[in-house]
């Protein structure tokens, strides 16, 4: 399965000034478990759903270990993120280049909570290291922008709880 990654101004509907505000509330919780030596944190993404409109199928989260800007600021180009979350499907798809391979989650690895109420909820279990995420919401016409990046270190032998609130902003040109 491909993956478009739009670059420009979505149009989830032709003439219809598309506004999407995403608030991510990001819980980490970092633990250690003396049975798994590879333990990572748990990361909770909280967001403002988009208004029943834009038919929005679901949302996509995108994450690797490499921001899609250079170190300027500026955008990459023909740049991917590694890995992304289809949160209506719970299916985790890993991107090589061109080719797309997905697979199921398991509820011990993904678990979402009122996906299509006003305030959707997901939690994913067991990641680390060092990520950049952006969302996107998708209809069955096109997918939406990424919202701005966010990054966050995930240290699984740390104990603490980090919690931050994130406003993001994605605004259609007419």
């Amino acid at each position: 399965m491909n993956v478009k990654i739009c670059p420009g101004a979505v149009k989830l509907d032709c003439c219809l000034l598309y506004r999407v505000i995403f608030f991510f509330l990001l819980s980490v919780c970092m633990s250690v478990s003396p049975a798994a030596a590879n333990v990572g944190g748990d990361v909770t993404f909280s967001w403002q759903a988009n208004p029943p409109g834009d038919y929005v199928i679901s949302y996509r989260l995108y994450y690797g270990a490499y921001s899609r800007f250079d170190s300027g600021g500026a955008l990459k180009s023909n740049f991917s993120y590694d890995h992304f979350i289809d949160f209506a499907e719970s299916q985790h798809c890993d991107v090589y280049g061109n080719v797309t391979s997905c697979s199921i989650l398991r509820a011990d690895e993904l678990q979402c909570e009122n996906l299509y109420a006003s305030v959707p909820r997901c939690t994913l279990f067991g990641l680390q290291g060092n990520l950049y995420f952006a969302l996107t919401a998708y209809n069955a016409q096109s997918e939406s922008n990424f919202t701005p990046e966010l990054f966050l270190a995930i240290n699984p032998q740390g104990t603490a709880t980090v919690q931050q609130i994130i406003t993001l902003l994605l605004l259609k040109k007419k």
